[in-house]
């Protein structure tokens, strides 16, 4: 079989993936006023519900028809809806500042209950009013029961929205991809969900409508009137759900283009790939690229760092980064180099100018953040300008470097010297040394102010045969091989 024809199960999978995702997309977009979030989710459960169902239909125009004829309906209750979640939001603000020790157990569950509820309400009302032309308190109502029969997989579905939310503030960076897979993935389940119930629900309504149709013919018994009237009574009141016109069933449609495909010439062919299936198929890669990537940069997260550095007031190529990362990485490689990394973060310090000489500046709003990590020992080593030396050495937290400059012959100039503040005789400790101008241009490190670069080891629990097996390689490394590597 071949999985590229355009009727094979493959392609209709991509197919049906990628309508997905432009329906999910669609709604983001139609949803950002606010105020339209309703419509537009009524609207995509009305061509969501229809794809699951296996019905072949378009997107763009059944999706605008949805969204004009219940607009009005879906945003009477969309507010109302929005205004009850506000109010529990601020409950649970109020709750959260006051304290819960201070309120008894019993209200904190009936909260708790409440906005479960209202929550699933929320996300249960829409695929209903697409579904059924019904009144707003029947949309309740309706709600509120189907809440009731499928509780378990709502709170599941309601637990993989949530969790793209946390998702989407964890990675930032990937956000559009986290957002889009999240909420396309809850909402095809919630689809799913809602057309086994409904379909149910519409055996039932049938099987009384008979037996109702039935009884009313057997004029035979007496007794079987009553109930009769009853059965009928009850299927009156359910015909108010009035079901939406179908369109064409997938299986005809595939049929229909099976014909079409077969007489069409290999030109033809192209041309017809071109116009129905080259959108989505580039869809379905890029998507696919996305999850790739996303677990690539997971993955890298978290690998363990074994050696951090960061460059105060300095910059560096993106060659000499490498260098300095995925160079030492693999210099200093074991085993279990595939787990492990090293991190050079980028200028640790604010551009903060002085506006009337243009002098850079010394920002103390960064370095409130920066301390704080240089005494938890997050970093191995730091480059820093040389116009800044004072402004940083003055702390703690630094090694005595004097054996590694003696190996390295660094001349007395160069050396960085400060008091040794566990002894009163006035004892000083050499805790950085100038680089050598040869060694910062073949790194690609560089002052942001013209000055000399120098090095500091922070003082942590590390070994420090990994600080002298640092400072050999960056006495060695050429950042201009790296470039080399990439080019071949």
């Amino acid at each position: 079989m071949n999985i590229f024809k355009f009727d094979s199960p493959v392609m209709n999978f991509l197919g049906k993936v990628a309508d997905y995702i432009i329906l999910n997309i669609l709604w983001i977009v139609c949803s950002l006023p606010i105020l339209t979030f309703g419509a537009s989710t009524t609207a995509k459960y009305y061509v969501g519900m229809k794809l699951t169902k296996g019905e072949e239909v378009t997107i763009f125009k059944p999706f605008f028809k949805s969204f004009k004829e219940n607009f009005k309906q879906s945003t009477i209750l969309w507010v109302i809806l929005l205004a009850i979640n506000v109010f529990l939001i601020f409950d649970w603000m109020w709750l959260n500042n006051k304290g819960y020790s201070e309120l008894k157990g019993i209200y904190v569950i009936l909260l708790l209950v409440l906005t479960v509820f209202v929550l699933l309400t929320t996300l249960s009302i829409f695929p209903f009013i697409a579904r059924y032309k019904v009144t707003n308190l029947e949309a309740v109502k309706a709600a509120a029961l189907f809440t009731f029969l499928n509780f378990i997989p709502l709170v599941l579905i309601a637990a993989l929205e949530i969790a793209t939310i946390v998702a989407c503030i964890w990675y930032a960076n990937w956000l559009p991809a986290i957002l889009v897979f999240g909420t396309t993935s809850a909402f095809y389940f919630m689809t799913v969900v809602c057309v086994k119930s409904y379909n149910k629900m519409e055996k039932n309504l049938n099987k009384k409508n008979a037996s109702a149709e039935a009884l009313e013919n057997d004029e035979e018994s007496e007794n079987s009137d009553e109930e009769s009237e009853t059965i009928v009574s009850e299927a009156t009141e359910e015909e108010m759900l009035i079901l939406r016109p179908d369109e064409h069933t997938l299986k005809g449609k595939i049929n229909a283009e099976k014909e079409t495909i077969e007489r069409l010439d290999n030109k033809g062919k192209l041309t017809f790939f071109k116009d129905y299936y080259l959108g989505k198929v580039i869809l379905i890669v890029l998507a696919a690229a996305f999850v790739l990537w996303f677990v690539y940069d997971a993955f890298m997260s978290n690998k363990e760092v074994v050696y951090s550095g960061g460059l105060l007031y300095c910059t560096i190529t993106e060659e000499g980064k490498t260098a300095l990362t995925d160079g030492y990485i693999k210099e200093i490689s074991t085993k279990k180099r595939i787990k492990q990394r090293v991190n050079l973060s980028d200028d640790l310090t604010m551009d903060f100018t002085e506006s009337v000489t243009g002098e850079v500046m010394t920002d103390e709003t960064q370095d409130q953040l920066l301390f704080p990590q240089m005494s938890a020992g997050f970093y191995d080593y730091f480059l820093i300008d040389g116009k800044f030396i004072d402004h940083y050495m003055l702390l703690d937290y630094f090694k005595d470097t004097t054996e590694m400059a003696d190996r390295l012959k660094i001349p007395e100039e160069d050396r960085y010297y400060i008091e040794d503040s566990s002894l009163e005789d006035g004892t000083m400790n050499m805790v950085a040394f100038k680089l050598p101008e040869y060694v910062t241009e073949k790194a690609g490190i560089y002052s942001r102010t013209g000055e000399d670069i120098y090095i500091a080891f922070i003082i942590n629990n590390k070994d420090s045969e990994m600080d002298d097996k640092f400072i050999e390689y960056l006495y060695s490394v050429d950042a201009s091989d790296f470039v080399k590597e990439e080019k071949k």
